[in-house]
């Protein structure tokens, strides 16, 4: 078997308050497998002894990389919340409410993804080629992607990131009430479609190598039928499928879903969904900027996760995710670029977005007289650059449940990485910095450039 040997590797992601470099590291991956062998101090005997090993019989065969002091390997971004077909428009659209006659749904999202649905579906190709690939040249190696209410093009997106080997959870979107007549399907005709998507994504190749996952997708509560959800929830049990959906994700959102409640109590999105079996642990939730403390609480009993998506949180939600408090509560969270209601597909603007939107809600708290004193400060109640790091890489993992696969560094984990660097023209190293300086400095400055490789399960893929 073909074996890559990293020595010098920096690993990054093991927990929310303890984001571990480790240095002089020596890591062996097997690329018939796509997964991590070994990985040790270099210093060890056993490690000279593999590395003797891999120098006198695979040096010519295989691949080794020596990384640079401003080079770090790092686990693979898992971008918990992205609409695949609004990348056609991302970096637009962002001066509309979220709901609405013109709003930003009705303006620009719908017609969006309606227009994948062509004859012969290049268009569908094309945007998709082009969401899969960005996000892969900016670290993405993992994604839980919306698709459209169409089987088609929803097809076309499995196709896609099969073909460029994105590891790839996609789900057909189902609504069936408050959405245009041209867009929008029976409850039977969504129950149909989503099982066709499963089948289909369950037969595949990549299906088979765990590289592609379906999910059951109601888009969300004001779209979908209670009849709907509920025979989603029970096809997501009989396949054992992840599950995806919006919860009180902006002002207007609340109010018109509070609105539609049948039993006239007005029940919180969690409560809805929880009531129609919709809530368990591969289930996940964007946004939740407006969950309280029971709503959290009912998250953690059935082990559901929140898709963090500050940025666009900014634009539509009218309020911050108190990311932290869920954290320190035990609710498992993790972050998304929300594409396009967030207009970057880079994680890393994601992480920074997180870091901002903690500090702003601490600084909200304040000066609302909510925090009594200075005394309480940022660092108890406020996220870092690390706690945004792990939300990017081991706790994505945790929400999908594959944090025994992906999402960090461990003898027969995947090998789903990024190799970083700082030596770009966005990025100036000194003398006096130290390896945890140019870690910080890439998660402040870094973009695209600075991902200079990107491997899901031990094939490079950028």
């Amino acid at each position: 078997p073909t074996k890559n040997p990293f020595r010098n590797c920096l690993e990054v992601g093991t927990a929310p308050e303890c984001v571990e470099i480790k240095q002089n590291h020596f890591m062996l991956v097997d690329t018939s497998t796509g997964k991590i062998t070994y990985f040790a101090p270099d210093h060890t005997p056993e490690s000279q002894a593999k590395f003797h090993t891999w120098t006198c019989t695979l040096a010519e065969q295989h691949e080794y990389i020596k990384l640079a002091p401003t080079q770090m390997l790092s686990p693979g971004f898992i971008d918990l919340h992205i609409h695949a077909p609004q990348y056609s428009f991302t970096g637009t659209a962002t001066d509309r409410p979220l709901m609405g006659p013109d709003g930003w749904l009705e303006r620009y999202t719908f017609p969006a993804e309606r227009s994948l649905n062509t004859d012969d579906l290049r268009k569908a190709r094309d945007v998709y080629s082009k969401v899969v690939s960005t996000t892969l040249k900016h670290g993405t190696t993992t994604a839980l992607y919306f698709a459209t209410l169409h089987v088609k093009p929803t097809k076309v997106l499995c196709d896609v990131a099969s073909d460029i080997g994105q590891r790839a959870l996609i789900g057909k979107v189902c609504m069936d009430r408050n959405c245009p007549e041209d867009y929008c399907e029976t409850t039977e005709e969504n129950l149909r479609g989503t099982e066709d998507i499963i089948q289909y994504i369950r037969n595949s190749s990549a299906g088979r190598d765990g590289l592609l996952m379906p999910v059951v997708t109601p888009r969300f509560i004001p779209t979908c039928t209670p009849e709907l959800i509920s025979g989603l929830a029970d096809m997501a049990r009989r396949y054992d499928c992840h599950i995806q959906s919006h919860v009180s994700e902006s002002i207007d959102e609340v109010a018109f879903s509070k609105s539609l409640d049948e039993n006239g109590q007005g029940r919180s999105d969690t409560v809805v969904f929880d009531s129609l079996n919709c809530l368990t642990a591969k289930t996940v939730l964007a946004h939740g900027v407006f969950v309280d403390d029971n709503d959290a609480d009912i998250l953690r009993m059935r082990g559901c996760a929140i898709g963090h998506c500050p940025l666009s949180n900014f634009y539509f939600a009218g309020r911050a995710l108190p990311c932290r408090h869920l954290m320190q509560r035990g609710n498992k969270v993790g972050l998304g670029t929300d594409v396009a209601g967030g207009y970057s597909p880079s994680m890393l603007n994601s992480c920074r977005s997180a870091v901002i939107a903690s500090k702003s809600l601490w600084q909200a708290k304040y000066y609302a007289n909510e925090i009594p004193s200075t005394s309480e400060k940022d660092d108890t109640c406020s996220l870092t650059y690390k706690h945004a790091y792990y939300l990017a890489t081991l706790g994505g993992a945790e929400a999908l449940g594959l944090d025994h696969e992906i999402g960090t560094f461990c003898v027969g984990f995947k090998f789903d990485a990024i190799l970083l660097s700082a030596m770009k023209d966005n990025i100036h190293v000194f003398s006096t910095d130290t390896v945890e300086d140019i870690f910080q400095k890439i998660c402040c400055l870094g973009d695209d450039r600075n991902v200079e490789r990107v491997y899901v399960q031990g094939r490079r893929l950028v």
